[in-house]
Formats: structure tokens, C-alpha cells, sequence
């Protein structure tokens, strides 16, 4: 096993505990197992025996091995013991970040669905985007006779208290997004590959200066979709320019006047390409200002179909999620892990959809609502990383 030993590298110590706290939750070693003896491990990762005890003494802290001198390190970490106190209860808490459209409200209803088909009822709990109540909200939930909870992440990074309550064995699933390092059941849309679509639909209609619009936002939903955005590019032979990027504050709500800069470059974007159905809507306020028409001067494609995006005055093209089912799935899986049915995380990528409008200059499709849908089928999150 090869360790990264680069300058800006976390310490070996932490690297191979990860490593081996992986091995155990993964099962490839049972409870009452011994693990490889120092010396085997030492000469696997190459390293020296101090570094090993260092790696092995975290282990023990978080109550996933024992050591006994003169014997070994065995493992004490158990699916069925580490499921703490009081779980069997029967509602689950649903964390989210906001509500400010119907994408989080819909999430909601297929959560509520899935959860009552399981026998679970849902507390709902929003932070206003910080990861401070949404570290709060966690703590508090974890303390109460809920079964489980599911979390729809502020960022990607914040990762405390997830990952304490992961390796404890508590039920968590994840919805939209996933948090760096922590390996947990998940369910996310496949933003890359609807990013990917969306971009070659304005590429197929001509489009070369195609703006990416963004909020400053630490997730891997909108890194993947970002991803996706600069693989089309780069499929077509057009050099990413950082330059038809913009990013912008996205909570509580989005100033129309950030994009004018942009709107403004010389020659003009063509295209933007927004990275949610609510920076869309604030290009639609800046080009009324800066005096852009759309589609005549430019088009614009979005992502979450968002209701309100269809009964605009120019109709927005966007790429379809699906919330409700979602929502579902998450009860579902987190069902599954309550009740100790599965061993490996649950992570599933949902396909999205291509609903094209008139706001990308395309003709729409036919009358019939099937045939203005283009599925996207799920791209691998190792291929959109």
C-alpha cells in the first residue's frame, strides 16, 4: 500500500488509520478478529513501527480495536453493538440547508412517503445555510430517540459531526451531496452528466462563448456540474476560459447586478450556462438591465426544473433532477441501515433530464411532455471528479 508522502501530505499516521478503519467497517476483518500483526503492517506501509502505534491508538480511541499486550490488536466494532441507545424509535429527522423553492419542499414529500411505507415519521429541521446550526441540529438529533436522519449537507466540507456519528455506527444518509472523507450512504442526482448534456446542446446550436454561472459554494453538486461544463468544452475542442466563469453569493438570495460584469465582457458570451434554476432567474434580471434579450442575445440553460421556470415569459430550458424520488430513496436506504440490512454504504446516482425551452433559442419539441425530455444516463462520480 502506497502512503502520500508529498510536503503538504496529511501525516502517515492518519493516512494508515484511515486505511484500516476502512478495512474494519468494511468488514475484512470481524469482530473478535486480530488484525496483522505490527510488523506485517509496518513493512505493508512502510513505515516505522511508532508511526503504526500512533495510527492503531487512534483506532482504539474511537472504540473500533482493542490491544492486549503480548497478544495483538483485535477488532471490537460491531454494526449490531455500535448502534446506540434508543434508535428503534420511529421518527427520522430530515436537516436541510434552506427553503427557498420547491426542489428542498419536493425532497420533502417523497421523504415523507418512503418514510411512512417503512413506519417512520419525519421531524424537519432547517439551518439558513450554516454550518454551525447545521452542526447544532446534528448534536441535538443524535441525542434524541430518532431512528435515523437524513441530511441534506450546507457544504462538502463541514464535515463534523457526520463523521463522528458515521463511524459510531449511526443511520445517516446523505441527499444531493456527499461530504469529503466521509464514507456514508448517499444519494445525489448525476450533476456531471447533466452539466455535460447541457453544455452540448448549447455547443450543438452553434454557442462557442458559453458562460458558466456558479455560486461560491463548497459542494460537489456544483463541482460537477462544473466538471461537466468544461468536458463538453473540451470535447469540442474550445480551451476553458476562467474568464466565462462567475461565481456568486447564494444565500439568502442571489443580487441580479453580480452577473453584469459578465454579461458585459467583450466579445459576449453567447450562452450561460447556469448552475441552478435560481442563478437563471437572476440572469434573467441582469440581461433585462443590460439590455441582452433572451434568446435573441442570449441563451440560457438552467438545472433543477424548477416549477416557476416553465411559466416564464421565455420558457427555461433546464436539466431536470428528481426530487421526489430523491426523497424516497433516502428513506428507503436509510430504512435499510436502520435496520442493519446492508454492510457497504448505499451510494446512488440518479440520472437527470434535458427539458429544452425556448429560453436556448431552440425550437421546442412537440407538444407531448415526454418528448421534451432528453435522460441523461448517470455518469460515475470517479469520472466526474
Amino acid at each position: 500500500m502506497t502512503l502520500d508522502r508529498g510536503e503538504n501530505a496529511p501525516p502517515l499516521y492518519i493516512q494508515v488509520s484511515d486505511i484500516l478503519r476502512r478495512r474494519i467497517l468494511e468488514g475484512v476483518w470481524e469482530n473478535g478478529a486480530a488484525i496483522p500483526p505490527e510488523h506485517q503492517l509496518c513493512d505493508e506501509f512502510n513505515i516505522a513501527r511508532g508511526t503504526l502505534r500512533q495510527a492503531l491508538d487512534m483506532l482504539e480511541q474511537e472504540d473500533l480495536v482493542r490491544r492486549e499486550q503480548g497478544r495483538g490488536t483485535f477488532v471490537t466494532w460491531t454494526r449490531a453493538r455500535r448502534r446506540p441507545s434508543g434508535l428503534p424509535g420511529n421518527q427520522i429527522a430530515f436537516i436541510v440547508p434552506y427553503v427557498r423553492d420547491t426542489f428542498v419542499a419536493t425532497i420533502l414529500l417523497g421523504l415523507e412517503r418512503g418514510a411512512e411505507a417503512h413506519g417512520f415519521s419525519v421531524v424537519f429541521s432547517h439551518v439558513s445555510n450554516s454550518p454551525d446550526e447545521q452542526r447544532a441540529a446534528l448534536a441535538k438529533f443524535a441525542e434524541q430517540d430518532l431512528a435515523g436522519i437524513v441530511l441534506y449537507p450546507v457544504d462538502s466540507v463541514h464535515v463534523e459531526p457526520v463523521d463522528a456519528l458515521v463511524m459510531k455506527g449511526y443511520p445517516i444518509v446523505l441527499v444531493d451531496r456527499y461530504l469529503r472523507g466521509v464514507y456514508t450512504d448517499y444519494i445525489i442526482s448525476d450533476h456531471f452528466g447533466g452539466a455535460l448534456r447541457a453544455t452540448q446542446h448549447l455547443l450543438g446550436l452553434g454557442h462557442r462563448r458559453i458562460a458558466f454561472a456558479s455560486w461560491k459554494d463548497p459542494a460537489i453538486s456544483i463541482e460537477h456540474r462544473a466538471a461537466g461544463y468544461q468536458r463538453a468544452l473540451a470535447e469540442a475542442g474550445i480551451p476553458y476560459d476562467p474568464k466565462l466563469t462567475c461565481e456568486v453569493e447564494g444565500y439568502p438570495i442571489i443580487d441580479p447586478n453580480s452577473f453584469c460584469d459578465l454579461l458585459a465582457i467583450d466579445p459576449p458570451v453567447t450562452a450561460v450556462f447556469a448552475a441552478n434554476d435560481q442563478i437563471a432567474l437572476a440572469i434573467y434580471r441582469a440581461a433585462g438591465k443590460c439590455g441582452r434579450s433572451i434568446p435573441d442575445d442570449l441563451a440560457l440553460v438552467g438545472f433543477d426544473n424548477l416549477d416557476i421556470g416553465a411559466h416564464l415569459d421565455t420558457p427555461l430550458t433546464t436539466v431536470a433532477q428528481s426530487p421526489y424520488e430523491i426523497g424516497f430513496k433516502a428513506a428507503e436506504v436509510l430504512s435499510r441501515r436502520i435496520n442493519h440490512e446492508v454492510h457497504h454504504p448505499q451510494q446512488i446516482i440518479l440520472p437527470t433530464t434535458l427539458i429544452v425551452r425556448q429560453s436556448c433559442g431552440a425550437p421546442p419539441p412537440a407538444e407531448s411532455s415526454p418528448a421534451d425530455a432528453s435522460p441523461v444516463p448517470p455518469v460515475s462520480i470517479k469520472e466526474a471528479q
